[in-house]
């Protein structure tokens, strides 16, 4: 004997996509090392996206980006040892989008940030007399895809029981 469900209409609210937009950001930066570079080993970089804003058809974000250049320091010409340095450095960025149609109460979701990792690029500017790197600029795309959401309720209708668990306040 099978049970008989019953249709039942049910008010819940979602998220509507309401526009999603991709922009880059070009980041360039004077780089020192204070002890020279012999050779680069690692290069580690972080992204985010720390705050963003929805005005009428556009979103602002402010983002930070950290970077760790590891790296071989000359070795002792006496022994052949050195050593493993690294230069940290964070930046601060920001960016908009365009997006017809989003209102300012409206939710921004920050889908991606990364640099782009056939855009980066890294020229030496100033060598000691050894060759040894001691400062660079460097240059970075960071890609950003923003979404915007707004609130909507729609009405469902549920054609089963209820398999939800009671919640106990």
């Amino acid at each position: 004997m099978s049970e008989v469900l019953q249709v039942r209409p049910v008010c819940i609210r979602v998220p509507e996509v309401i526009g999603r937009q991709t922009t880059e950001v070009l980041l360039v930066d004077d780089i020192t090392f204070t002890t020279p570079v012999f050779k680069i080993i690692d290069v580690l970089i972080d992204v985010e996206i720390t705050d963003c804003f929805v005005c009428t058809d556009k979103v602002i974000f402010n983002g930070r980006m950290q970077k760790n250049i590891v790296y071989k320091a000359p070795r002792d010409p006496a022994t052949g040892e050195g050593t493993v340095n690294y230069r940290e450095f964070v930046r601060d960025f920001a960016g908009f989008v365009v997006i017809p149609g989003v209102l300012k109460d409206d939710e921004c979701l920050v889908e991606r940030a990364v640099v782009r990792q056939d855009c980066e690029v890294f020229i030496p500017t100033e060598r000691d007399a050894n060759g040894n790197i001691v400062a660079a600029t460097e240059k970075v795309i960071i890609d950003v895809d923003i979404k915007v959401l707004r609130p909507r309720q729609i009405t469902v209708n549920l054609a089963s029981t209820d398999i939800c668990p009671e919640l106990e306040l």
